[in-house]
């Protein structure tokens, strides 16, 4: 009986030690994944791997899920402290995120960090909606997420010619604007819009190319637009008094992921870029 009752009391202790793990199993989402970069984030919950994420970083802002999420600070600057505290099995970063140490520092505390390739145009997009797909064991979702891109994005062809310039940054020494290889240069490109500037990326544009190159509107992320007031504060920008699409503040203020971000949304940018000239 002596010797029953010790292994009884043992498997009782065993079992109450197991409890709140068993509990925790329980509630805990499925995965254990933290995404960091807002185009990855959107591209797992589009595919159907929503409720693996535990976690996301403050430039996921869709879909609108991701709000009630735990915030582990900008995917560009992470602290492997910070990822580390919310106990994940996986963390998945779009490229550019967080710095090299950091990355290896989470994966030396045991957890696998999967780099995945920023995409830059449809193609890069569509392949990465695959490689995501794959990943959360659901290749089937990825193909209705792309028909559900293409059925939407058409290439626009203009009887009238029209001009455009998307604006990153505003301060008193002039713009940063949106050139070739980017998501705004994209969206013009589709819509049969000439963007006024020519140089690769985000870059300071000068005064001087902004007057002979006057764009008929300009259109600028949400969180820039706040940044500095709204939309009125935004166009009296003293280089954007400049030009007549300024003086009038002929601007679409567009969501910033929306703007920015190669995601399932993009075209859903399209569209509001396209409601936007149309009305001009």
């Amino acid at each position: 009986m002596t010797r029953f009752y010790r292994r009884f009391k043992h498997s009782l202790l065993m079992l109450a030690a197991a409890l709140p793990l068993l509990t925790h199993a329980q509630t805990s989402p499925q995965g254990g994944i933290i995404t960091a970069g807002g185009t990855l984030t959107d591209i797992v919950f589009a595919v159907g791997g929503g409720d693996k994420v535990i976690g996301v970083d403050t430039s996921s802002t869709s879909p609108s899920k991701v709000h009630k999420l735990p915030k582990i600070g900008y995917y560009r600057n992470l602290s492997a402290e910070g990822v580390l505290s919310f106990n994940p099995k996986q963390v998945w970063v779009l490229e550019g995120a967080g710095s090299e140490r950091a990355l290896a520092q989470i994966e030396t505390a045991g957890v696998p960090v999967s780099e995945f390739s920023k995409p830059t145009t449809l193609s890069e997009l569509y392949a990465l909606i695959h490689q995501v797909a794959e990943k959360l064991a659901t290749p089937e979702r990825a193909e209705p997420v792309i028909n559900g891109i293409k059925d939407k994005f058409h290439p626009v062809s203009r009887a009238q010619p029209l001009s455009g310039l998307f604006v990153l940054q505003v301060s008193e020494r002039g713009v940063v604007a949106a050139g070739h290889d980017s998501v705004p240069d994209l969206l013009f490109s589709q819509s049969d819009i000439t963007n006024v500037v020519d140089h690769k990326g985000f870059k300071t544009v000068s005064r001087e190319h902004l007057l002979v190159n006057q764009p008929d509107f300009i259109v600028a992320p949400s969180h820039v637009v706040d940044a500095v007031g709204g939309r009125e504060r935004f166009c009296q920008n003293a280089t954007l008094q400049l030009l007549n699409a300024g003086q009038s503040c002929q601007l679409l203020v567009m969501d910033s992921l929306l703007a920015l971000g190669m995601t399932t949304r993009i075209a859903e940018a399209h569209e509001a870029l396209l409601a936007y000239v149309n009305d001009l």
